[in-house]
């Protein structure tokens, strides 16, 4: 392919990539799944201008993304941290993944298949997106609940599991016919690759970075991670290992370096660019005409891992001694299969592990489940809040008491405002429909209970029309403003609501919301008010300027 034509087609990717990604975000199903939808759009088995020869160029760039995403998760992988979370890490992470490897295992074997296409379709689909439930976590506001540090340490779990897992897969196809002399040799040469990888994250690229450092030289300090980063990659696959093996090896080693972050930093422009263009090609090798000629097989066996997923992650679980209702959260927020499952599928089918019609099923499979993971989660918050707290709370909620402050959402913002109530002898009552948060709220003394305050048999509970203030908490954006908008029919209320951002804050305030803030911004502002007294800048003034800047 020539220069031009190749401008011409990463320019058509990622036009074609951006229109899909923007309209995925809008119906809520993610990032990663427009990607792939994008490169469904653009694949050879679609109308349209991308050549088969093209898939092949992009999968060989995107690959070094996936290097890239094994690093970082290595840097993120402590030793520290790994031990502290490890009797969950053990029983739900890596023994999902083992469960399912071994149920399908024995499935697939009933059905005539050899054991080891089994063991690899079982880890294939025992995985989950750290991806697509990390960010949706974080969006929600739930990566500190009970419920998300279980689902986080689930994650860790499985993306360990990743390693041996890509070494075990080159055994499946060599170990019946190597002789013990060649196991030996091989034996060495993986010893002898382990003890050079060590040399690297140990002792050469730490000093090499502390030089970089000590001159001040940027470009040097980038330039000797990607050389160590790809040289380890070369070493590795001189053993016949993975490459991602290496990359994740020497993220781990450099896990607790003084760089970490200045490392993660350096390559994560890089990361996310190639991670989309190996999502792309992903999509790209979704055949349509395979999904429709075996669309009932396809469904078949995306339901059967939906539900097999859900109920092992939800009884591990409680195995591991967590409530039944982090339990279902747990297993409908990681019972669809993640993008590491892709890194195992292309292993195994260039290892002719996986016949090519095989894997564009399975990527069929993956993908829709991917594409099914956010009406998944909310499909689990709902059978959690209908089923396990609503009948209790609702008999929990005083029937007589009225309360001057009512506050919605029991983030550590609503907490401290109950805090704040308290101490001021102001009656109050608050609510929300996570339970982990009103649970550790009750843990802290406040008075919360498990509620929906859109529901009506709730406002007429805690009597919303005697109330004189309600403070709204509420992390989404959509959800802050229906709340807000259905307040603010009762006249009687003075309604503020903390946002996430000046945008948020000026449409509510457009809807009759006089006093929403963002949060972030006034704390700013009263930071930045103490420095400038600091600089000798007068009280009076350093007041007339905060409240012009919060107007």
């Amino acid at each position: 392919m020539d220069s031009i034509s190749f401008f011409y087609f990463i320019a058509y990717v990622f036009a074609v990539a951006t229109l899909f990604v923007v309209g995925s975000s809008i119906l809520g199903m993610g990032t990663i799944v427009g990607f792939i939808l994008a490169g469904v759009a653009l694949g050879p088995f679609t109308p349209g201008v991308v050549a088969a020869t093209n898939i092949e160029l992009l999968q060989q760039v995107a690959d070094l993304g996936v290097v890239l995403f094994l690093f970082t998760i290595g840097l993120e992988m402590k030793p520290v941290d790994l031990w502290r979370m490890k009797k969950s890490l053990m029983i739900q992470g890596v023994g999902l993944v083992v469960a399912t490897s071994l149920l399908f295992a024995g499935l697939v074997t009933l059905l005539g298949f050899s054991w080891q296409i089994g063991l690899v379709i079982g880890a294939i689909f025992g995985q989950s997106s750290s991806a697509v439930v990390i960010t949706l976590l974080n969006q929600k506001g739930e990566f500190n609940s009970e419920h998300g540090k279980n689902i986080f340490s689930n994650l860790m779990g499985q993306d360990l599991s990743v390693v041996p897992l890509m070494a075990l897969i080159p055994l499946l196809v060599s170990h019946q016919n190597e002789s013990s002399a060649t196991f030996l040799q091989d034996t060495f040469t993986v010893l002898f690759v382990i003890g050079l990888i060590l040399a690297i994250g140990k002792v050469m690229l730490p000093f090499a970075l502390k030089w970089s450092v000590r001159k001040h030289n940027k470009d040097a300090f980038a330039l000797c991670l990607f050389a160590a980063i790809f040289a380890t990659v070369c070493i590795i696959e001189y053993a016949e290992l993975p490459s991602t093996l290496g990359a994740f090896s020497l993220g781990m080693l450099l896990s607790s370096s003084d760089f970490r972050h200045s490392l993660e930093e350096t390559v994560l422009p890089f990361k996310g660019v190639l991670m989309a263009l190996f999502f792309t090609s992903v999509g790209m090798q979704i055949n349509p005409t395979v999904l429709m000629e075996h669309l009932s097989s396809i469904l078949f066996i995306l339901t059967v891992v939906l539900v097999v997923k859900t109920l092992l992650s939800t009884a591990l679980s409680l195995i591991d001694g967590k409530s039944l209702s982090v339990g279902i959260k747990t297993g409908f927020w990681l019972n669809h299969i993640g993008e590491f499952a892709f890194v195992i599928l292309a292993l195994a089918t260039s290892m002719s592990i996986l016949t090519e019609s095989q894997s564009s099923i399975i990527i069929a499979i993956v993908s829709l489940s991917m594409v099914l993971s956010s009406f998944s989660i909310k499909l689990g918050d709902k059978i959690v809040s209908r089923f396990l707290h609503s009948a209790k709370s609702f008999d929990d909620l005083p029937h007589k008491e009225s309360n001057a402050l009512v506050i919605i959402g029991m983030d550590e913002v609503g907490r401290l405002i109950a805090k704040m109530a308290h101490r001021a002898q102001i009656p109050y009552v608050a609510l929300d429909n996570n339970y982990d948060q009103v649970k550790t709220s009750k843990q802290l003394g406040l008075t919360a209970y498990f509620g929906d305050i859109m529901r009506s048999s709730v406002r007429n509970k805690i009597h919303l029309d005697d109330a004189k203030a309600v403070f709204v908490s509420i992390h989404e954006p959509a959800t802050l403003k229906r709340v807000s908008v259905a307040l603010a029919r009762y006249p009687n209320l003075d309604i503020y609501a903390r946002t996430n951002s000046k945008e948020d804050e000026l449409e509510l305030k457009q809807l009759g919301i006089h006093f929403a803030a963002s949060t972030y911004i006034e704390s700013t502002l009263i930071r930045g008010r103490k420095l400038l007294h600091n600089f000798g800048v007068a009280e009076d003034t350093t007041m007339t300027l905060v409240n012009e800047l919060m107007s």
